[in-house]
């Protein structure tokens, strides 16, 4: 029987920091998006728990990860402080 082949985690990991990267170019491209902030912590957080991360991208995404949770937090007390747009019906 012949065995199956796995996707090796590398590959895993590499596509998981490409989607962060696109997602931090939209957000830097002016789509400044508090769902957008949020979804790369979470992807970040991915990457920091991925048991394949290299010792030496560790602190790199740990960098990330702090700055974009102050992002993140910036934006949600942005979005409390506004005033609310008026309703027509």
């Amino acid at each position: 029987m012949p065995e199956q082949l796995s996707t090796p985690a590398p590959t895993e990991i590499s596509q998981l920091h490409a989607t962060t990267c696109l997602s931090m170019t939209q957000f830097i491209n002016g789509r400044h998006c508090p769902k957008l902030a949020h979804s790369i912590v979470h992807q970040l957080g991915l990457l920091l728990a991925h048991p394949d991360l290299a010792a030496a991208s560790r602190e790199l995404y740990q960098q990330l990860l702090e700055h974009w949770q102050k992002v993140a937090a910036h934006l949600l007390e942005q979005g409390t402080k506004r005033e609310p747009r008026p309703v027509y019906h």
